[in-house]
């Protein structure tokens, strides 16, 4: 799911400030087990006030997105890893730990992209899907969620910096069929409501989404 505009204009600039005085370590030490042999880029130390700064920022910026609320179900959201991709670096083919930080489920990844495409070449977001392999590389602000349960890289990075903030989420609702069934019922719900038509099928859609969540949510 593309979620355009996640922060806005000046968000993103404050962001890039505080990104440029912060103090970067070695990605790798995030990284678990097999993934370490494939990860190359820099992270923002979080215990810096520039990591605490830009966590708020973000977290104030998904709250208020009704797109991320109601599509991911959000229930816990991993500390963002915020990451610097120069020339050379990547991140090769992996897939996400299923649990991470204090015991969270890694159910939903989220990528958000804090400089242009323009400022750099390579470094797309690669996923393998059922339909074959898709590349993401949005403008500054934007953001993308997928299912860890994705094989996915970073390709290598040949011109200029990459930038961005990576986070996971565990949703109220584990399967992901299973929230996409609920999001779908949601927009509908959403449509009725929004022509006025709060007759029987209006109340009949919103009593199923409220029970369906309520069977499906942990």
């Amino acid at each position: 799911m593309h979620i355009s505009n996640l922060l806005s204009e000046t968000e993103v600039e404050d962001i890039r400030s505080l990104f440029k005085s912060g103090a970067f370590d070695d990605g790798r030490l995030t990284a678990y087990s097999a993934a370490k042999e494939v990860k190359s880029n820099l992270q923002l130390n979080p215990q810096t006030q520039e990591h605490v700064a830009i966590q708020q920022n973000i977290l104030a910026a998904l709250n208020r997105n009704p797109l991320f609320r109601n599509a991911v179900l959000p229930h816990s959201i991993h500390p963002f890893v915020i990451s610097n991709y120069m020339p050379g670096m990547h991140y090769g083919w992996h897939v996400d730990s299923p649990v991470m930080g204090n015991m969270i489920r890694t159910d939903v990844a989220l990528t958000i992209f804090l400089n242009d495409p323009e400022e750099y070449d390579g470094g797309e977001l690669e996923l393998q899907t059922a339909n074959g392999n898709i590349l993401y590389k949005l403008n500054k602000g934007d953001a993308i969620c997928y299912p860890c349960t994705q094989v996915h890289r970073v390709r290598e990075v040949t011109r200029g910096e990459r930038n961005v903030a990576v986070s996971w989420v565990q949703s109220l609702v584990k399967e992901t069929v299973y929230r996409k069934m609920l999001f779908e019922i949601f927009q509908v719900t959403e449509n009725l409501r929004s022509k006025a038509l709060f007759e029987e099928e209006y109340l009949v859609l919103q009593q199923h989404y409220s029970n369906l969540l309520r069977m499906w949510a942990n």
